[in-house]
């Protein structure tokens, strides 16, 4: 079987590693490809922090054995899951040690380097501009060069898909995307490393009333990225004396911690940070031949750093999965709504506090309740950062002991400010 991918991003290249298993695999990415690691238009967030999910982490490393030390080896930062210097509402999280590998790392540098793992045959500058589908099949993709044959196309294209646009050509219809926008906008400065900058400091944003925050970690180059968010429209700006004043109006003292570092690049933003999952899962009609995986079928706001390490789970369906006609396409999409139906709960719900037509509900609520718990106690930081890097359940935040426990902490209310080790008090 041939099978042709559409997109050279993680999620394409993840797809082609599993599917080049036992198939003959052709990936096609709009933009041009080099071996350095490069920041390219089609990654527009590319040039911002980028979470790396434990989980994620684990998959990667299953998939590309050895991974891991050689992003070390390249420059990526190595530390613990439990390490990570955050300041919530309720004030600065519990660290414990957990034992759980956390990567801070670059987008170029992850990707650039899974892709010269994949064995596949990647061409570079390729435009699709629709499918073709014969007899409710798909047998191939259409280009500006011509048609590429394929017995099976997979849709990695991420945010920017056109896979609904391009099915309403060959009337099958789609049921309209599920959206959850909290109005967050970014923008991003590298920065050379202060001596002993924490490998992942941040202020959390937090419906409804913690409108800015910052994300910073240290990645390959001896270099700090730091990332400032404002949320419901509260956007960082683009010039230096904006970017610094909003810096300035964080209570985490990032402004204090950067005094001195030398700024290695100009701010750059960007604000296509809506959620949207497409149920094509629930199409009558879907065709035989293809399917679709990671942001193309459900896109997260970035913040939370659920993307790369759902686009490895969708790429894992492949191995268990070897049936495409119709009713096998509509069952492996029923298995990638699966996949992302976890997340998407839990970014989605934090997400809604920030309109007021959409309330957390009492997810969003429980939720509070452990914005304070986590600040006090370290098992329930420890299990609260397991689950949100998905290698514990849910379930797990759910049981009498955690109860009492946050019942208790909610009465205490929050914690006093205290800052980490080496910070500046402001």
């Amino acid at each position: 079987m041939k099978a042709v991918v559409i997109g050279g991003g993680i999620a394409g290249l993840l797809a082609a590693r599993v599917l080049g298993e036992a198939h003959d695999v052709v990936v096609l990415e709009r933009d041009e490809l080099t071996d350095a690691p490069e920041y390219r238009a089609g990654v527009p967030q590319g040039r911002h922090t980028h979470g790396l999910l434990v989980r994620g982490g684990e998959l990667l490393e299953e998939l590309f054995p050895g991974l891991r030390d050689e992003l070390v080896r390249r420059g990526a930062v190595l530390a613990d899951a439990g390490d990570m210097r955050i300041l919530q509402p309720a004030g600065w999280l519990a660290r414990t040690h957990l034992g759980l590998p956390l990567l801070s790392l670059s987008r170029p540098l992850l990707e650039t380097t899974i892709r010269r793992r994949v064995t596949a045959e990647i061409r570079s500058g390729v435009h699709v501009t629709g499918l073709s589908v014969r007899d409710g099949v798909v047998d191939g993709v259409l280009t500006r060069d011509g048609k590429v044959d394929a017995d099976l196309v997979v849709d990695a294209s991420g945010r920017s898909s056109k896979l609904a646009a391009w099915l309403a050509e060959a009337g099958i219809a789609t049921p309209e995307p599920e959206v959850v926008d909290s109005g967050t906008g970014y923008a991003t400065r590298l920065y050379e490393a202060p001596q002993d900058f924490p490998v992942v400091y941040a202020e959390s944003l937090s419906a409804p009333d913690v409108s800015r925050g910052v994300a910073a970690m240290r990645v390959e180059g001896d270099r700090v990225m730091v990332t400032a968010q404002g949320a419901n429209g509260d956007h960082p700006p683009r010039d230096l004396d904006g970017f610094q004043g909003f810096l300035d109006s964080l209570r985490a003292p990032i402004s204090e911690m950067l005094d001195g570092a030398e700024a290695l690049t100009p701010v750059y933003l960007f604000a296509r940070t809506a959620s949207r999952r497409n149920a094509f899962e629930k199409v009558a009609n879907w065709p035989g031949g293809l399917v679709a995986v990671g942001d193309a079928v459900c896109a997260f706001n970035p913040v939370y750093g659920q993307g790369i390490t759902v686009a490895a789970m969708d790429a894992l369906l492949f191995r268990q999965h070897d049936d495409f006609s119709a009713k096998g396409c509509q069952g492996f999409q029923r298995k990638v709504a699966r996949t992302s139906q976890l997340p998407w709960l839990m970014s989605s719900n934090a997400d809604r506090g920030w309109t007021e037509a959409q309330k957390g509900g009492l997810l969003g609520w429980y939720l509070k309740k452990w914005q304070v718990g986590v600040v006090h106690d370290p098992d329930l930081f420890s299990r609260f950062v397991r689950v949100v890097h998905m290698v514990a359940a849910p379930a797990t935040l759910l049981n009498p002991v955690v109860f009492r426990r946050l019942a208790k902490y909610s009465r205490q209310g929050p914690r006093p400010e205290r800052r980490p080790a080496g910070s500046t008090p402001r």
